[in-house]
């Protein structure tokens, strides 16, 4: 319990910082380190679910978001008694911050809806 406390106050704190006037990132890289603390199966599915999307599809925003919606569903099936006193919080957890990752990421799917998303690229050794 005191494990899944300590990731949701990180994840706080990195979602909303104070010293950037409670402007912070997506949380995506901070609630996948908690993760694979917490539940290393569920970490590596959704590191998995991240890669099957983001690499035919170039877009870190989907491969996040996806991941995301993967999360909390590996979770219920890696664990044999949901609501067991030692495995409710991090299902609760990656509930959690799955429903946090795609909120914070609702501008990018507007965006790729719309088609103006823009795609990753590698960069070559020697280019601009």
């Amino acid at each position: 319990m005191m494990a899944v406390f300590c990731g949701v106050a990180a994840l706080a704190g990195h979602l909303w910082p104070v010293y950037l006037d409670f402007k912070g990132g997506k949380g995506v890289a901070t609630a996948a380190g908690i993760v694979f603390a917490l539940n290393w199966m569920a970490g590596l599915a959704a590191l998995a679910a991240w890669l099957v999307v983001f690499l035919p599809f170039r877009y870190v925003s989907l491969a996040s978001v996806s991941a995301a919606v993967v999360l909390p569903l590996v979770q219920f099936v890696t664990r044999e008694s949901l609501w067991r006193e030692r495995h409710w919080p991090v299902t609760v957890f990656c509930t959690f911050a799955a429903f946090l990752v795609v909120y914070r990421h609702r501008d990018n799917l507007r965006r790729l809806m719309k088609g103006e998303e823009k795609k990753f690229h590698f960069r070559r050794e020697g280019s601009a």
